[in-house]
């Protein structure tokens, strides 16, 4: 039980209900970050969590905030923000074989830039996600002899996937049942990485890939690409911002056009 001996710091930043009550429950000297009060709601633990909290709460709050979500969890931490450490992932000797193991299936060249196209965004923001018919414009916009593309997509995407690997052969069909570690490990194959806001950006960013993150209704300013990559968002300002489901008749994120993320790839290879 948690609660079976004291520690001398009890850290908790997750807003949740749950991860709060455990640490409220923990025997500790100092909490950090969310407890659950006795009344059932969750409390932070200092100013910094605070700002936090109410942004995770009022999402016009949250639209205004400048900080990445590490500088915030640095001032909850009381950590110097001039210092934030890159995230790391490391691979298993087997991902890391198997990763390898599809590149020569693949004949992955190393003289030629090889760019992963992740279509996946899950189901929790679907509206997260680039229209189908951008990719096809940018699919067929890069089809030349200086770039690889490996289409990267999970269980959610497998008919578009199947789809544009049908109607273009030239793609390299990653498939859509990888284990986390095997997308991981195909994900490390790829110089230069493009994708929305989802789970292949932040492994990306792990694995020190150069990355273009398309952005709409979710927040820009919260990623940290630690200097290798350019985010792409629409000129005009999200009207559905934090909402699973887009209500205008064109989206923010159909207003990000293809010529948009050519300039982006042009920009990121330089650094």
């Amino acid at each position: 039980m948690v609660n079976a001996e004291e520690y001398d710091i009890v850290i908790n930043l997750d807003t949740s209900k749950i991860s709060s009550a455990i640490a409220a429950v923990a025997k500790g000297k100092s909490k950090i970050g969310f407890v659950l009060n006795k009344k059932g709601y969750v409390e932070a633990t200092s100013k910094a969590a605070d700002k936090w909290l109410i942004m995770s709460a009022f999402d016009d709050i949250k639209k205004d905030n400048k900080q990445t979500h590490q500088e915030i969890m640095y001032e909850i931490l009381d950590l110097d923000t001039t210092k934030i450490a890159k995230p790391i992932l490391y691979l298993s000797d087997a991902d890391f074989k198997k990763g390898n193991s599809l590149a020569e299936k693949w004949i992955l060249h190393k003289e030629l830039t090889i760019i992963g196209l992740n279509v996946g965004v899950g189901t929790k923001w679907p509206n997260k996600g680039w229209p189908t018919n951008k990719w096809v414009e940018l699919i067929e916009s890069l089809n030349t002899k200086n770039y690889k593309l490996l289409l990267l997509g999970g269980y959610d995407e497998k008919e578009l996937m199947a789809e544009l690997c049908s109607k273009y052969n030239f793609l390299v069909d990653t498939g859509y049942n990888n284990s986390l570690g095997e997308f991981a490990a195909i994900v490390n194959q790829c110089d230069l990485m493009i994708t929305a806001d989802s789970l292949a950006l932040h492994i990306g960013t792990a694995l020190n890939k150069k990355i273009i993150v398309l952005f709409g209704p979710t927040s820009i300013n919260e990623i940290h690409l630690y200097g290798k990559g350019k985010k792409v968002t629409a000129p005009d300002e999200c009207k559905c911002y934090y909402n699973r489901f887009c209500s205008e008749e064109v989206s923010c994120m159909e207003k990000i056009t293809t010529g948009m993320v050519i300039k982006a790839i042009s920009e990121v290879e330089k650094l």
